[in-house]
């Protein structure tokens, strides 16, 4: 019985060494993750596929995650220097384009369209989706999200939203304090106004909303009468002291917190603040009295109520360089369109970019933001200019925007020199002639 036992033991024994010495075998691909929500996400599609389609696919995945601070600006640096490694990345959709232009990444339009490598359903994609990942008719990066701004506000207090951003502005100001000393809340309104990308994502549903286009023809049109029309809007709520006095300052932690403390009645915050907000742990003192909406519009002579929805994608993009081009595509492919990790990532809380999820009770109970943002996205949702310059481009505007914002610089005056920039800059890159 002994020398049983002294068998079974080394041969359990053997059995785990050749499991680890077959699993240090396999390719490991490494994937660089931006710390935050979307980590969590993705670092449990690596474990669920580590554990149960390594062995089946010949290869494993490591996650590494760096701060958000600067992470597009290492992501791109990254890319350009050449290295084979990180493999996969997370990034942003914003630099298809870019991408596409400087061959950065690799283009996976062949492996996408190829059944054997892509088996999963190309209709379920919410249609904006992968039109952000696309440039020229050819695809640089699969979505794991697609984000939007919702209209937060206090049903408490409000009944139905404002449709219109003339109705908040009135809304919005009944419930300021100096306007009305009985409002339950210091201020009315919050919106995003720091110098980062989401500041003109913010003023672009505004202006796209009048009526705005990016472009006179050819050339930047952010000088145009809607675009005027957008920003007196913010200047407007600015002056009248509808918004915190420090608006300037505002990105997605404060008006996040001046949700969380009762300090105002409505916000435009991004679609993903939705589950803490109604978390009774994280916001104890509004989580039953929170509610979200479309981001406002603009009422047109029809009756219609004209509204834009600010998109974008985070992607996951497979370096130009990498040692391993077919192996890392399957691993996004099935990461963000195989039915079970869309399920995975969507119960973490986050926005996967499928129509499909309307129907997964599960998911909707992680994520409530989908039930408003995908009918949303399909009806009105839009993409930013795509030229491989943009983000260059989106950071001179949100330049002048914050001037605006700032009561700097009067509107007029701030889009005229942001669009004098934009061409400058523009023409400087061999845009115009």
């Amino acid at each position: 019985m002994r020398s049983f036992r002294v068998i079974l033991i080394f041969s359990l024994v053997f059995a785990l060494a050749a499991i680890s010495m077959y699993a240090a075998r396999l390719p490991e691909l490494a994937l660089l993750a931006r710390s935050g929500p979307e980590a969590v996400g993705t670092a449990r599609l690596v474990k669920y596929w580590n554990e149960n389609l390594a062995d089946k696919m010949g290869f494993r995945v490591k996650q590494v995650e760096e701060s958000r601070a600067n992470y597009y600006t290492k992501v791109n640096n990254t890319l350009l220097a050449g290295a084979k490694t990180p493999d996969i990345l997370v990034s942003y959709s914003a630099f298809t384009a870019l991408y596409a232009r400087s061959k950065m990444v690799l283009d996976i339009t062949d492996y996408y369209y190829d059944n054997k490598m892509f088996p999963y359903d190309r209709n379920d994609w919410l249609p904006i989706a992968m039109d952000l990942v696309t440039f020229n008719g050819r695809i640089y990066g699969l979505p794991t999200d697609t984000n939007t701004y919702l209209l937060y506000y206090r049903v408490d207090l409000v009944k139905n939203p404002p449709n219109t951003w003339d109705e908040l502005f009135k809304m919005a100001k009944k419930f300021t304090r100096r306007y009305n000393p009985k409002s339950p809340t210091l201020y009315g309104l919050a919106f995003y106004g720091r110098k980062e990308e989401s500041t003109p994502m913010f003023w672009y549903q505004i202006f796209r909303s009048f009526g705005g286009t990016w472009w006179y023809s050819d050339k930047p049109a952010f000088d145009s009468y809607p675009a005027v029309k957008a920003l007196e809007w913010v200047t407007n709520v600015i002056k009248e002291k509808i918004v915190p006095p420090d608006i300037a300052t505002y990105e997605y932690m404060e008006i996040l917190g001046a949700l969380q403390t009762g300090q105002v009645a409505f916000a435009v915050q991004w679609d993903a603040a939705y589950p803490t907000l109604l978390s009774k742990k994280q916001s104890p003192l509004i989580y039953n009295k929170i509610k979200a909406a479309p981001v406002p519009g603009v009422r047109l002579p029809s009756g219609e109520i004209r509204r834009a929805q600010s998109a974008h994608d985070m992607t996951l993009v497979i370096n130009a360089h990498t040692q391993y081009p077919k192996k890392a595509f399957e691993f996004i492919a099935w990461a963000t369109a195989d039915p079970v990790a869309v399920k995975i990532y969507g119960e973490t809380g986050l926005s996967p970019s499928h129509k499909s999820v309307l129907k997964d009770k599960d998911i909707l109970a992680a994520s409530p933001q989908l039930a408003v943002k995908i009918p949303a996205l399909n009806k009105w949702g839009y993409a930013e200019p795509k030229i491989p310059d943009y983000p260059e481009m989106k950071d001179l505007l949100a330049t002048y925007l914050s001037r605006a914002w700032a009561l700097e610089m009067p509107p007029t005056e701030a889009l005229k020199t942001a669009n004098q920039k934009i061409y400058e800059f523009l023409k400087g890159k061999g845009y115009y002639k």
